[in-house]
């Protein structure tokens, strides 16, 4: 006689047995136990996670975009728009906002903005109305059982039709709540160095809070066809994030350099931005043609809360962003359809989506493409010393960015107009900001009166030489005279720039009075 067997109860025992669990946890574990099981448990799994507000088969679909799951999830009454809430070590995300900041300042075509996951296992809140996508500690991935009669759990929702066996770590349509309760959920494969999770900080560290909702997953994977049917169920298209990627506002390249703003507060992003930042344009375009707002900062709360912080990076639009990644089709789509009405909108920084191209060096892509929409290459942007503004050449030359610096010059950039004082309606040039040195990090100091190394190796210093030529074929003028009257020969005597002073020399700058007495200063002062 065979022993006693829970899988030979007739169903609607199993029933009761399932309706008298009281964890998600525990239902999921019996649904794992065989097949008959599985098919039994599995739609009582979904109807008691959204009873107990447990949304982690609601993130698991989001994420991997799976269209059944979703649908039984929202079926059985999951919130489309809730807040999931994450509490982080606050080392991860001043580590990973960092890293972020400064790959922004390389001078190197940049890659989509880092997507920053974090195995929040034990930092999250999965006790209070809004629960964290992240397993269970005790849970185990893709566990497979036997029934009866040998048949090996497949992992299948009960609304499929097709009960064959699948690889349990395959990503598929057919991948049930199950799944969502045993396999951690951050996608390892598809971080970057700068934002790899590292292991927990310890007890009593200090932490972050992390929120973001169903549609901010669907819209980081690219998955329109569950964000079509989150926006069916309800789910806002302009709900707020926070800290679900490292992103934060460019205030300008030598801004960000020179004064980097401390604490800022960061950006509650929305799905519109997770889209851009992601290089997701098809799914860019879908949010746009549903009508989500095309600013990238969100003030909407997944519980319709007000913001009561003042986020950074009010003003950001799609234009901006889409501009920064390169996204040429999402560019041309908000202008078609008149979306943005002014190519050089500028944000809360002054800056245009030109100078974001620009900064991102998108050569090939948005740079071209915006100034072929009538964007101005001349357009200056706001510094952080008072009454002072500084063009895109200008800034390239300051920082040394000389590769950056001639394709501006190639480009039509006006080799005349660099560092502008507004109250006196010019400064520097760009010739003279390449003859100086360049601009150093906030805190690093610079050289010394009597110091006479020189800031660049060879090839650097011969990149200069060809950037000074350029400018001076563009039409600099060799003995323009900034706010102070100094010539750029000048400059390059004062920084000890031998490279400059090369440049000029070979393009027939002679030193007048004033050079000359500097010269003599400098080399009293070195006896001394």
């Amino acid at each position: 006689m065979a022993p006693p067997s829970l899988t030979a109860l007739p169903i609607e025992l199993l029933v009761f047995v399932i309706e008298d669990l009281d964890r998600v946890e525990d239902v999921a574990a019996l649904a794992r136990a065989s097949r008959r099981l599985y098919s039994t448990a599995n739609p009582y799994l979904y109807k008691r996670a959204a009873q107990c507000r447990d949304a982690r088969p609601l993130a698991w679909a989001a994420n991997r975009g799976l269209v059944s799951t979703l649908r039984m999830a929202l079926a059985a009454g999951a919130d489309p728009n809730h807040e999931f809430i994450e509490h982080l070590p606050a080392v991860e995300w001043e580590r990973a906002s960092a890293a972020a900041a400064a790959a922004v300042l390389a001078d190197r075509p940049k890659e989509p903005w880092a997507m920053w996951d974090y195995d929040s296992r034990g930092g999250s809140d999965l006790k209070g109305p809004s629960r964290s996508p992240e397993p269970p500690e005790s849970s185990q991935s893709a566990a497979h059982g036997d029934d009866a009669d040998g048949a090996a759990d497949t992992g299948t929702p009960a609304s499929s039709a097709d009960q064959s066996s699948s690889h349990p770590a395959s990503v598929s349509d057919r991948e049930s709540v199950v799944s969502s309760l045993d396999e951690d959920q951050s996608r390892r494969s598809e971080a970057t160095p700068a934002t790899e999770p590292s292991t927990p900080s310890p007890s009593g560290s200090a932490t972050v809070t992390r929120r973001y909702s169903a549609i901010h997953l669907a819209a980081r994977g690219g998955h329109n066809e569950i964000i079509k049917i989150l926006f069916d169920y309800g789910a806002s298209l302009d709900v707020s994030s926070t800290r679900f990627c490292a992103c934060m506002p460019l205030r300008g390249l030598l801004n960000d350099l020179e004064d980097p703003e401390e604490d800022a507060e960061p950006p509650r992003w929305s799905p519109l931005h997770v889209a851009i930042c992601h290089s997701h344009g098809d799914t860019a375009k879908l949010l746009l043609s549903r009508k989500a707002s095309r600013m990238m900062v969100s003030h909407v709360r997944c519980d319709d809360n007000p913001e009561p912080e003042r986020s950074s990076g009010a003003g950001l639009t799609a234009l901006h962003h889409a501009a920064a990644m390169g996204l040429v089709d999402v560019v041309r789509y908000i202008m078609d359809h008149k979306l943005e009405a002014d190519v050089d909108v500028r944000d809360d920084h002054t800056l245009t989506p030109f100078y974001h191209a620009y900064a991102h060096r998108r050569w090939d892509s948005t740079v071209p493409q915006l100034l072929a929409l009538g964007a101005d290459i001349n357009a200056t942007i706001k510094m952080y010393i008072p009454y002072s503004a500084i063009t895109a050449l200008g800034e390239a030359c300051r920082l040394g960015h000389f590769d950056a610096a001639d394709r501006l010059v190639d480009l039509g950039a006006d080799a005349r107009k660099g560092f502008l004082a507004t109250t006196k309606g010019g400064c520097l040039t760009p010739l003279h900001m390449c003859c100086m040195r360049s601009a150093q990090p906030a805190g690093a100091g610079g050289a010394g009166e009597n110091d006479d190394v020189v800031d660049e190796d060879e090839a650097r210093g011969r990149a200069r030489m060809r950037t000074i030529e350029r400018l001076l074929a563009a039409g600099a003028e060799i003995d323009a005279r900034d706010c102070f009257g100094s010539t750029p020969l000048m400059a390059a005597v004062q920084a000890r720039n031998t490279f400059a002073l090369e440049a000029l020399s070979l393009a027939g700058a002679e030193p007048g009075p004033d050079e000359l007495d500097a010269a003599a200063a400098r080399a009293a002062a070195k006896k001394h």
